[in-house]
């Protein structure tokens, strides 16, 4: 499988009951490393960033091919966590431009991938285009970006039309379950996988944190129970890391369950520890078992 992963990278100021740390973050960070150690070698991550922050984000993501993409400024963010309670966060950042346009080139090498995984994290990172222009490839969307807006150093939530629109275009979909409602405008969970499917999407997998998962694929429902962690040690890209995981294991499993429940153990181990996922696949075999 050969995937490319497209987004922003961010410097992250992260605070986990009180001890704070500076390091990379952003989509394709924690999915192109979580694919990697996962046993996918050729991952090849498209990221937007700074000129100056250009070698230290190859050096962040030593081992994958990185694509950069120069933008004026590097996004930047402030994240505080407890332990005792990692489902809950408050997140500071400051938005600035950092979109990938979708030229003739880009898209031509992107026809050359199984997987393309789109990691936005603004309502202007990724372009309607590149939708359209490759819909007949195997698109997945991570998270709440399509319909996020930057205001006062904040993450605004608005114009749930804007993924709405996309949904026709995707193999699979990952959102949390507040962002699952706020899209739909519904709360009870079947009725909110019912409102993704009449709108064309094929397969959506809602996280819930420390409360498991939901897989919606085709026309079947699957509820994957969360893993208990041994400890918390850094929750930032948990969900990241989940969608990584799950990519990897359509190659692993044919069954969905399986599928989620390796999903699933990948995420907890990845709170374990600082950074992106590290760990092999035999790792992760030998503690789903």
């Amino acid at each position: 499988m050969r995937a490319a992963v497209l987004g922003p990278v961010c410097r992250d100021l992260t605070t986990i009951d009180g001890l704070q740390t500076l390091h990379i973050g952003g989509i394709p960070y924690y999915v192109a490393l979580a694919l990697r150690n996962l046993g996918e070698s050729d991952v090849t991550a498209y990221v937007t960033a700074s000129e100056a922050d250009s070698e230290w984000v190859k050096a962040c993501l030593s081992g994958v091919e990185v694509k950069h993409i120069p933008v004026e400024k590097t996004l930047e963010s402030i994240l505080e966590y407890s332990s005792k309670n990692p489902d809950v966060r408050t997140h500071h950042i400051d938005a600035y431009p950092n979109t990938i346009l979708p030229t003739g080139e880009l898209i031509a090498e992107l026809e050359n991938f199984d997987y393309v995984i789109f990691g936005p994290l603004f309502h202007d990172n990724i372009p309607l285009e590149f939708f359209t222009r490759l819909k007949h490839k195997n698109l997945v969307l991570g998270n709440f970006g399509m319909f996020t807006y930057g205001e006062k150093g904040e993450f605004v939530r608005k114009s749930p039309e804007n993924i709405v629109q996309v949904l026709p275009f995707l193999r699979y979909l990952f959102l949390d379950r507040s962002e699952a409602e706020f899209v739909s405008g519904k709360t009870d969970l079947h009725e909110v996988g019912k409102f993704f499917r009449e709108r064309g999407l094929q397969n959506m997998i809602v996280t819930e944190g420390s409360k498991g998962s939901h897989l919606f694929i085709g026309g079947e429902y699957y509820k994957i129970p969360a893993f208990t962690p041994e400890r918390i040690v850094d929750p930032t890209g948990a969900g990241d890391t989940y969608l990584a995981a799950f990519i990897r294991a359509t190659e692993l499993f044919t069954n969905p369950g399986q599928q989620g429940r390796f999903a699933a153990v990948v995420a907890t181990m990845s709170l374990e520890k600082v950074g992106a996922f590290a760990e092999g696949l035999g790792d992760v075999l030998k503690r789903l078992k």
